[in-house]
């Protein structure tokens, strides 16, 4: 029995020998044979067209679904919770209720707007009405700025300026300047300007900008520029003359009617500044008024609440985070629910780093999700991270994609993303199979007839199925599509044919 399984063994070496030298001989010929170009294609070979159209670049990435936004709704007053009417998980839609609430609760808060409402009209109806047409000078100081003009909205003036005057209230000007020298705090120097020159002091020093005051003057305008000299006339630097303390006049209503000052002019405290219009109620009294138009809008909800005692969902959402329960109380402002709304969803999906370069903010992308994979959703690359993850020798990193609001569509539910990286319209486009490298060179093998041609080319954007052919081809040029090579079908076959003597001898 020994003697039979080694003749077989020795029979199945023969033919797999013999198989080599059949295919090395069919090898020889291969590349033996004459490279005629007028020669049949190949049976696993066909031919495309080179066609006009649009070529893209896609990356894709796997995640899952989380809130785009989530609000937290806070009890309005604080109330009585009788019975909660909804669980975390629900989509409840704007006008749901979920909970309804202790009537008598709502009454207390009632009585308690209105004791407000109630001291609210009594101070408003003591209150002093109208405002004064006169603004006067609430420090004294010399006017270095006016900022306000005539017919100007003071108000406006205020938001633009910060104020409507500028007065030096301290009586001095400075002037700031970068010097090279080591000057002393204390140190007298000269302040020149128009055809002025006067003493000044250095007070202070701050990372080489030095700080020098000196008394303020009639005509020591604001932004004048001023050169700073030591007692030898030595130019130590400049700078603009600038109020020392400078004191901006506010002002909370009128038009201005008439401006009383002139810059330059020393006003002391309470000395008209300029005179309004429209000042028939004072900044104080409509506060109040605003005031008691709130409470009112306050009272109006709770009078609904007491018609209606339960609370509902301004919004539609998904519940979470629900923490009233029956026969509790919600105080006031305290957290009740949260509730995700569902108008929009952020699919958070990882990009491998080999393609992160190529993704943008602001490109689309194609969503499916794993649930129901045969419908397709467009969405927008809204952020990408800069922090990557490396697992298993891989990193990649986080892009979020705005997802619209789909009925359908829950948290946590996977789905992969398709961004288009790069796109070209309008480009001469070929088979990525049809292109060959031959010594460094992009070639394609073009047929002319009966002919086959080799033919440089120069691509363009490259994805997995298309080439874009940018020098070398026309549109409408017949292109030779190969599938394996003779040599290439002749080793599979050989290696098919070794596992299997190699398998009977086991």
């Amino acid at each position: 029995m020994k003697k039979k399984k080694r003749k077989r063994g020795w029979l199945k070496k023969f033919l797999f020998l013999l198989i080599i030298a059949a295919a090395a001989a069919g090898v020889y010929y291969w590349y033996q044979k004459d490279e005629k170009k007028e020669e049949p294609l190949a049976a696993n070979a066909k031919v495309e067209e080179v066609t006009r159209g649009t070529i893209r670049i896609m990356t894709e990435g796997n995640g899952q679904i989380e809130a785009a936004e989530t609000v937290t709704v806070t009890a309005p007053y604080t109330l009585k919770i009788e019975e909660v009417k909804v669980e975390n998980g629900d989509v409840v839609e704007a006008g749901d209720v979920i909970a309804a609430v202790d009537r008598e609760s709502v009454r207390e808060q009632i009585e308690i707007l209105e004791s407000s409402l109630s001291e609210m009209n009594s101070t408003i109806s003591n209150m002093d009405r109208s405002g004064s047409s006169a603004l006067s000078a609430p420090v004294s100081g010399r006017v270095k700025r006016i900022y306000a003009e005539q017919g100007d909205v003071l108000t406006d003036v205020v938001a633009a300026h910060g104020g409507v005057m500028e007065l030096s209230a301290d009586g001095k000007m400075k002037v700031e300047i970068s010097a090279t020298d080591d000057l002393k705090t204390g140190a007298t120097v000269n302040v020149s300007f128009l055809d002025y020159e006067e003493e000044g002091t250095v007070i202070s020093e701050e990372d080489g900008i030095y700080t020098i005051t000196l008394e303020d003057g009639e005509n020591y305008d604001a932004d004048l520029e001023a050169v700073v000299t030591d007692e030898n006339g030595r130019t130590l630097g400049t700078g603009t003359l600038q109020p020392n303390h400078a004191y901006l006049v506010e002002c909370a209503y009128g038009i201005a009617d008439e401006i009383h000052v002139d810059e330059g002019e020393y006003v002391n405290a309470g000395m008209t500044l300029l005179t309004r219009t429209n000042v028939q109620y004072h900044g104080a009294y409509l506060t109040m008024l605003e005031k008691r138009s709130e409470v009112m809008e306050k009272l109006r909800e709770l009078r609904a609440l007491e018609r209606e005692p339960r609370l509902k969902a301004e919004k539609k959402g998904i519940l979470s985070g629900l923490s009233l329960a029956d026969c509790t109380v919600a105080a006031q402002d305290a957290p009740m629910y949260q509730l995700i709304l569902t108008d929009s969803f952020w699919l958070k999906a990882e990009i491998d780093e080999l393609d992160i370069a190529g993704v943008e903010e602001g490109q689309n992308a194609t969503i499916v999700f794993d649930a129901f994979d045969t419908e397709e959703y467009e969405g927008r690359v809204e952020k990408i991270s800069a922090l990557g993850q490396n697992v298993n020798g891989v990193t990649k990193y986080t892009v979020t994609v705005s997802v619209p609001g789909i009925d359908k569509v829950k948290t946590a539910m996977s789905a992969t993303v398709t961004i288009v990286t790069d796109e070209k319209a309008d480009v001469l486009l070929i088979p990525i199979d049809a292109v060959q490298t031959v010594n460094g060179q992009k070639c394609v093998t073009v047929l002319r007839g009966e002919s086959q041609e080799i033919v440089p080319v120069t691509l363009g954007l490259v994805n997995h199925t298309q080439a874009e052919v940018a020098e070398g081809l026309q549109e409408g040029d017949q292109v030779v599509v190969q599938g394996k090579s003779d040599f290439e079908v002749m080793m599979d076959m050989m290696q098919q044919s070794r596992s299997h003597i190699q398998g009977g001898d086991n």
